[in-house]
Formats: C-alpha cells, sequence, structure tokens
C-alpha cells in the first residue's frame, strides 16, 4: 500500500516541463496576432521558467547542448525586456505613490507615472515595428523546442547535481549581495534565487512540505530583490528625466532609497533562512 502511495506522488519529468513552458511561450507569441502587453508578459515569464528548469538538464544533456539552448532563449527573451521594464516601472511608481502621506510627492509620482506611460506606448510601438524579429524570436523556440526531443531525459542523479550547482552558487551570491549591495550583485541574487525555487519546484514531491517551505523562502527573496531591481531602473530614468524639477527628482529619489533599503532588509532575512540549510541536508530533504 505504501509503495503505490509513494508511486503516485512522482516528481514531474524535467524534459516535458522544459517543453511545456516553451509551447507556451509560443502560444503568447503567435505569429498570427499582435502581441499584447499581458502576452508579452506571459511569453518572458514562460521563456524565464524554461531556462530555470534547463538548468536541470546540464549533466543529462551535456554542457555544449545546454549552452546553445540557453544562449538562444536569453536571446529570444532579449526583445521582450522593453515593454516588461517599462510596465515594470509604471508598477513601481504607483506602488510608491500609494504608500507616500506626502501630497507634494504624490503629485511628483503621478506626473512621473503619465511620462513613464509615454514611454511605455513607445517601447510597446518599438517592438511591434519589428516583425522580423518577433519572426526572428520565434525561431529560437522552435529550435531549442525541436532539439529537446532528442535530449537524454533528467535522471535523479543528473537533477541533483542541477539542485546542488544551483544552491551553491545561489548561496555564494547572496553571500557577496548580503555585503555589497550592489545593484548588479543583487540582480543577480534574485536571479539565483529563482532558479532555486524553480528547480526544488520541478523536483519536489506533492505536499512535501520541508522542500515547499524552503520555495516559498526562495520565492520571497526573488520577489523583493525583483522589486528592488524596478527601483533601481526607475531611480536611473528619474535621474535623466530633466522634465522633472530638481526638488521633484530629489523627493522621488529618496521614497525609492527608503523603499529599497526596506526591500533589501527583507531579502537578507529570508536568505539567511534559506540559505543556513548545508547543500547534503537539502538534497537529504528532497530525496525523502
Amino acid at each position: 500500500m505504501a509503495k503505490r502511495a509513494t508511486s503516485a506522488r512522482r516528481r514531474r519529468d524535467v524534459k516535458q516541463d522544459l517543453r511545456r513552458h516553451l509551447t507556451r511561450a509560443l502560444g503568447e507569441l503567435d505569429g498570427g496576432r499582435t502581441p499584447q502587453d499581458r502576452s508579452v508578459h506571459e511569453a518572458r515569464k514562460e521563456l524565464k521558467r524554461a531556462r530555470s528548469t534547463l538548468r536541470l538538464l546540464r549533466d543529462a544533456i551535456g554542457d555544449p547542448a545546454y549552452r546553445r539552448a540557453n544562449r538562444k532563449l536569453r536571446d529570444a527573451a532579449r526583445p521582450l525586456s522593453g515593454v516588461r521594464d517599462a510596465k515594470a516601472l509604471l508598477e513601481a511608481v504607483a506602488k510608491l505613490r500609494s504608500r507616500t502621506k506626502k501630497r507634494s510627492l504624490r503629485s511628483h509620482f503621478s506626473a512621473l507615472e503619465r511620462q513613464l506611460r509615454t514611454s511605455q506606448k513607445r517601447a510597446r510601438s518599438e517592438l511591434l515595428k519589428r516583425p522580423a524579429e518577433l519572426r526572428k524570436l520565434r525561431r529560437s523556440i522552435e529550435s531549442v523546442l525541436a532539439e529537446s526531443r532528442q535530449w537524454t531525459p533528467a535522471t535523479r542523479e543528473s537533477a541533483r547535481a542541477g539542485v546542488e550547482r544551483i544552491y551553491r552558487k545561489g548561496r555564494k551570491m547572496f553571500a557577496r549581495a548580503d555585503a555589497i549591495r550592489r545593484d548588479d550583485v543583487l540582480h543577480e541574487s534574485r536571479k539565483q534565487a529563482k532558479y532555486l525555487s524553480r528547480a526544488l519546484e520541478v523536483l519536489a514531491l506533492p505536499r512535501d512540505d520541508v522542500i515547499l517551505e524552503q520555495v516559498g523562502r526562495a520565492d520571497s527573496i526573488a520577489d523583493a530583490l525583483g522589486d528592488d531591481h524596478d527601483l533601481a531602473l526607475l531611480r536611473k530614468r528619474v535621474m535623466t528625466r530633466r522634465s522633472l524639477s530638481a526638488s521633484a527628482r530629489a523627493g522621488i529619489i529618496a521614497d525609492i532609497e527608503r523603499r529599497r533599503a526596506q526591500l533589501q532588509r527583507k531579502a537578507s532575512r529570508r536568505g539567511r533562512g534559506l540559505y543556513r540549510c548545508k547543500t547534503k541536508a537539502l538534497l537529504e530533504a528532497l530525496d525523502s
């Protein structure tokens, strides 16, 4: 009876999981229609999930195949970044505006929102003016999808090696980010936490509370540092907005820095909880 219960709780197939995300990305970027903001956002998320899952296949398919596929998927997602960033900046400003109680600052945020909405329309227009680039993007995804049919499926050992690599790199990057708090290092720590969350989510058995708790911690870090990254982009944008007065820029940047400090502290607390676990203990929990 116990054996039947265990077999019914199978882990997801890593290669099929990757192919599912690539297929969904293609669906969002259907060549027969103009992609909307939501479709671009969803396609980009599916590509990021695919790249995270790809890391679990690295030992099974070998470094050359992994690097080739990873490069194609990375390059495919790049043209979508402008639309995504424009949307993220608007959302970041809206959150800041909703948090502040200062009337003058809310007014500055509203003015900035109007400017960013114009930038968002421009980013969308620029993407749609390049249909050849969208076709190239689709071909890259289709190419990886075709290549993946021939790949060796991940074994328990090869997937386990992928988790170990992701976890060790993530812990190292978190320690560095927690020490120096530099934008590029914080962003890399965010990506590593997301890779780990995705890897554990793919390999965890259903209702595996120990692993799912770690998934929650990794997601919390990624969310906090993702918001922090958007605010870092916003800060750079505000610095170049000459249409804003000096006092408006100063007020907005001060508010951005206060919020970033809060987000970084939150990520730091969650990171210590996530990465205090020894690599061996995490893998044993994944195998149990």
